[in-house]
């Protein structure tokens, strides 16, 4: 059972966000600088982007994919 966690502001308590995989993370396009909105389930399943503006495609390798789920705890988000 899960049980509501009470907040008071000298808690050291650290409280995430939990994201979705479905969640839209815009990646920017090496070929034409502009930005294609991709879901973070498709960047794990594939490991490429198509950019919506200019067609290129271009690999999101693990590295990358390992950097933006560190920011993304940082941030005090949690993929789920």
């Amino acid at each position: 059972m899960t049980q509501a966690m009470r907040v008071t502001a000298d808690s050291n308590n650290d409280i995430s966000t939990i994201l979705s995989e479905r969640v839209l993370i815009p990646v920017s396009c090496g070929h034409c600088e502009k930005e294609t909105e991709v879901s973070l389930e498709t960047l794990r399943s594939t490991s490429t982007v198509m950019c919506e503006h200019c067609y290129h495609v271009q690999e999101f390798s693990q590295a990358e994919m390992s950097m933006l789920v560190g920011v993304l705890s940082r941030s005090g988000y949690r993929v789920s």
